[in-house]
């Protein structure tokens, strides 16, 4: 069973895996100057298989947080961060850097997880 984050603010609930805050955090890093992105690629940066990589971005769809924006014969399928989930996003930057610290255990030696 995979462990589920929850960012609770007034205008959204986002109840979030490691897939999710791992391509928020890369998103978030980016923002504002890029908005969009291809879904293989999102797949590449956060170390995840493509097929993870859209199961996750459904759900940040689901969640309001992107928005698909079409196929491109290049890159293959894309997502947008709406202005509104961009907002969103900077005002949860620190949560999501957090929640990304707390799971990413390649971040840290075997001894240092023990002590946590």
């Amino acid at each position: 069973m995979e462990t589920i984050h929850t960012i609770n603010t007034d205008d959204l609930t986002a109840k979030l895996n490691k897939q999710e805050v791992d391509i928020l955090h890369f998103i978030d890093n980016w923002l504002p100057t890029l908005t969009d992105w291809s879904v293989d690629e999102l797949a590449h940066k956060t170390r995840v298989t493509e097929s993870d990589a859209n199961a996750a971005v459904d759900m940040l769809i689901l969640h309001g947080l992107l928005t698909n924006d079409g196929d491109c014969p290049v890159t293959g399928r894309r997502v947008l961060v709406p202005h509104d989930a961009a907002l969103w996003m900077r005002e949860n930057s620190e949560t999501i850097y957090n929640i990304k610290q707390m799971i990413d255990t390649d971040l840290f030696t075997s001894d240092e997880i023990a002590e946590s």
